[in-house]
């Protein structure tokens, strides 16, 4: 069973999820087999928490997606659902643009803020109560908060053959993440509670998320 508070499993459902729909919609076009629309699903939502997790030491581990299985059974059936029902994409393909870009928001923000958060829980103990320590806390809780986000993204694009889009310039998808995780890991030091702290982290990573998406469609529309 899974270990933690249950406001962590709904937020990282939330974004694992967004992540898996973002993944097959991005990869629409490619011909891929329900395995292959599987495949980039699952690596894209679950690849950033995966790197967190090993890079964060045997204090968080087993895997989450080992402890919560849930979300690969999830997954295969989002797979499924999408390669198969040829009404669903089209209803999707209707809001493509919408659903595509709102989705990966979603998933950037709760990820990124969840990541950040279970880096606190983890490292926050460890650190010494020094200024240069809490600095240091900071530092490592916007870092892979954002890593455990963006990953996902860059997984994605690279197994369907394209240019990371979060790397490029202009799209703030680190930027955006660096300010909300640094914003949940200032708060949390400041001892607001976790699922404040971590709302907060989620709103301003999405909010400027989805700014920066709206202003590039306008921009292209105009």
């Amino acid at each position: 069973m899974r270990a933690g508070p249950e406001w962590f499993i709904w937020i990282e459902t939330l974004g694992i999820l967004s992540f898996a729909i973002n993944a097959m919609i991005v990869a629409k076009g490619k011909n891929l087999s329900t395995f292959g629309y599987f495949l980039c699903a699952v690596a894209t939502a679950l690849g950033g928490g995966t790197l967190r997790d090993i890079l964060l030491g045997p204090s968080a581990q087993p895997f989450f997606w080992v402890a919560f299985p849930f979300y690969i059974v999830a997954i295969f059936v989002l797979s499924i659902a999408y390669a198969r029902l040829g009404f669903l994409q089209a209803a999707i393909a209707k809001r493509d643009f919408l659903i595509k870009e709102s989705s990966e928001a979603i998933a950037l923000a709760s990820l990124g803020a969840l990541g950040a958060a279970k880096t606190f829980i983890l490292l926050g103990p460890q650190v010494a109560p020094t200024a240069l320590g809490q600095m240091q806390l900071w530092i490592l809780c916007a870092f892979f908060g954002a890593m455990s986000a963006a990953f996902g993204s860059i997984i994605r694009d690279i197994i369907i053959n394209e240019f990371p889009g979060s790397l490029r310039p202009g799209v703030w998808v680190i930027e955006a993440l660096f300010l909300g995780c640094g914003l949940l890991a200032l708060l949390r030091m400041q001892d607001v509670p976790a699922p404040w702290a971590l709302l907060a982290g989620f709103l301003v990573t999405l909010f400027i998320r989805l700014w920066v998406v709206l202003a590039a469609h306008r921009a292209q529309v105009s």
